[in-house]
Order: structure tokens, then sequence, then C-alpha cells
């Protein structure tokens, strides 16, 4: 005699849902949508999270997270694209799309784990991505992130990235390949050489969803020279296993 209650409960709760994902549509900008989905991911503005399907819009002012062997590709309506790591967060904060490229904006936040950003069709000084060591201008750049247990690499695939420090200070990063790791204390370090593996590390071989440029490179130059005192990323990829290796 339970059965029909608990079915109609049921059905009640997917009208509840839809009807908030309706309402939330209705308020919110939307800015582009979810090109790719991969397990447990969510978008969050107010209220309930929502799960992100494949296909899903996406809207200015909302929180995307990731969870474990999670991933996602989001495209904005410029073509900019964010392929957002397992256990990540980030938040989309402002897009104004000029198609004159007379003005726009576009700004996230990352709070955590691991991001890929590829501009889109505007201006490249539209693109800003802040962070809580850095404010990064993106200039024409696909720029690799990493933020793991106040640990931050910003690493260089293709273009131009600025990253601005807290107390001003510029670092800028123009030959693709190499990176920078910001430290605890507010300082950074000298551009450096990337050998990391990061994706195999945080458990997602595939991410980001459209590869790592630098996979297939073994004969470029340093690439394998373990005893470069530049070469930092060992460490990390340890302090990652053992992360990960915990169930943290």
């Amino acid at each position: 005699m339970q059965r029909p209650v608990v079915a109609l409960s049921a059905l009640f709760a997917a009208t509840a849902l839809f009807c908030a994902d309706a309402a939330f549509a209705q308020t919110a900008t939307r800015i582009g949508s979810a090109a790719a989905v991969r397990n447990d991911v969510t978008g969050q503005q107010t209220g309930q999270p929502r799960r992100l399907t494949a296909g899903a819009a996406i809207f200015q002012n909302e929180t995307i997270r990731t969870g474990v062997d999670s991933i996602a590709q989001l495209l904005f309506a410029d073509q900019t694209t964010l392929s957002v790591g397992p256990r990540s967060q980030v938040r989309l904060d402002n897009f104004v799309y000029d198609a004159n490229r007379t003005a726009g904006d576009v700004a996230v936040s990352f709070g955590s784990g691991a991001l890929r950003f590829i501009t889109g069709n505007q201006d490249p000084r539209n693109y800003q991505v802040r962070t809580p060591v850095a404010t990064i201008g993106v200039r024409g750049t696909i720029v690799d992130l990493l933020l793991i247990d106040g640990r931050m690499f910003g690493i260089l695939d293709e273009g131009r990235v600025i990253f601005t420090l807290e107390n001003g200070q510029t670092v800028e990063l123009n030959e693709p390949g190499t990176a920078v790791e910001f430290l605890s204390d507010g300082s950074v370090t000298r551009p450096f050489t990337w050998r990391g593996r990061y994706e195999a590390s945080l458990g997602a071989a595939t991410f980001p969803l459209f590869g790592n440029p630098f996979a297939d490179m073994a004969s470029w130059e340093g690439a394998t020279n373990s005893d470069d005192a530049t070469n930092r990323t060992e460490i990390l990829d340890a302090d990652l296993y053992n992360r990960l290796g915990q169930g943290q």
C-alpha cells in the first residue's frame, strides 16, 4: 500500500526540481553551455546545486564543481573554452560579448583543482582569471592552472599570459611549456620547464579533454632532465599521489 505514496513523492520531487531549474533559467543570464560532462558535475548560483549534463546551459555568477573522476568542458558564446578537472571549482563571474571587439569582458574565479582556459574571439585584453594568489590576464592563450593544497602552478601551453600578484608584481610567460609556482608566502618562482603529468595524477588521463600538448614531446630540450634544478614537478606528482592514495 505504500508504493503509490513513494512513487507520488518521487514525482513531486522531480517536478519541483524541474520548476526550480526553469525558474533559475528565467532569472539568470545564459553565457554558454556544457559541451561535455563526465560523471559528477554540478552548477549552483542560488539554492540547491543542479546536476549538469552535456548540452546544459551555463549562467553568469554560477559556480561549477566537479567530483572525483569527473570533468567538464564549458563553451562560452564567444568560443572561450574551460576544461575543468576533477575535484575542481570555478565561478563564472562575468561575461560580456561584443562581436565587434570594441568592448567585452570575460572573468572567472578559479578556486581549486585543475583548469585549462582557452581564450575565444574577443579582444585578448578582455580575459581575466582570478585565483586566491594572483589575477591572470590571458592574452590569446591556452593556459593551465593547478591549485591543490595551497600550491598553485600556472603553465603556458600557447600564446602569452601575465600573472599579477597582490603586491602588484607581474610575471609574464611567453614560451610554451614554461610554468611558475606561486608560493604560500605570496612570492613566485622564476619560470621553469614544466614536465609534470598532473592529468594522470588527478586520476583523469583524459583531462584536459583535448589533450596535453606536451605529452608527446619527449625529445623536447630538457624534457627528461630530472637533474634540472628548476624541475619542481616531481614533488607535486608525489604529493598528489599520496593525497589521492589516502582518499582525500
